[in-house]
């Protein structure tokens, strides 16, 4: 069995009313599903940043991961304030962290780039992308990676020193290396088709079919969802001295 891989879950929405109708399992449940699908050795401890709430210290766990949300990055919502400054303890005590398409965008705006609502409009389904630099830690190699998307904001300006992994021409700037600790990735490797039609069921799409029957049409297929999670473990494990 690995050696144990504390993972603190900085929760910034549940989704609760979409799962509920995609199998009931709750959302962290399914990263850690994702997660112990690769590596046996995976703890998880969440933390709802979304109600305020944030670890006492940047080393209450081994490693950290920052999720998807509704809200965007440059909304005045005195959490995501708070959870800005929690990235900034991150980054300068070194801890490694890894962002999911809100948690990419808040990472990236933390650390000096510019997020902004994309003038190409929505970004749902299956992304094909293509890998433009590798990392030793993307094991086994491919040279292309499908993940879930589901957004409008995009990272417009990547933060300086920091190295775009992967991208494609509606989202460049699709997964972002910006020191040996943090890494993040703005599609979400634990979405499925059912997810992504529940929350194209929303009240909100009622008024875009065209954009719903779009998304829906785009998430049909597999992405390599497995992939990423190993490359996140890995990522994760080189930059501890927590080895498998």
């Amino acid at each position: 069995m690995s050696q144990p891989l504390h993972i603190g879950l900085l929760l910034c929405h549940t989704f609760a009313p979409i799962l509920k109708q995609t199998g009931g399992l709750n959302y962290s449940a399914i990263f850690q599903k994702e997660f112990l699908a690769v590596d046996s050795g995976v703890v998880l401890t969440n933390i709802n940043a979304y109600k305020g709430e944030l670890p006492n210290s940047v080393d209450q766990c081994d490693v950290w991961l920052i999720n998807g949300s509704p809200s965007s990055v440059y909304d005045d919502i005195e959490w995501i304030h708070q959870l800005s400054h929690f990235i900034e303890q991150l980054h300068a005590a070194k801890k490694p962290a890894v962002g999911i398409c809100f948690g990419h965008q808040l990472m990236a705006q933390v650390l000096g780039g510019s997020v902004e609502r994309s003038k190409k409009g929505w970004g749902i389904g299956i992304s094909r992308n293509t890998l433009v630099a590798k990392a030793d830690y993307m094991r086994p190699m491919a040279e292309t990676i499908d993940v879930m998307v589901f957004h409008q904001d995009q990272v417009v300006r990547v933060p300086e020193g920091s190295k775009v992994l992967a991208g494609n021409a509606f989202c460049p700037n699709h997964i972002i290396q910006y020191n040996d600790h943090m890494l993040s990735i703005q599609g979400h490797p634990e979405f499925n088709s059912q997810m992504v039609k529940g929350l194209l069921g929303a009240e909100s799409f009622d008024n875009r079919p065209a954009i719903r029957a779009q998304g829906i049409a785009n998430s049909v297929g597999k992405p390599n969802a497995k992939l990423l999670f190993q490359w996140i473990v890995n990522f994760y494990r080189q930059a501890t001295t927590i080895e498998p």
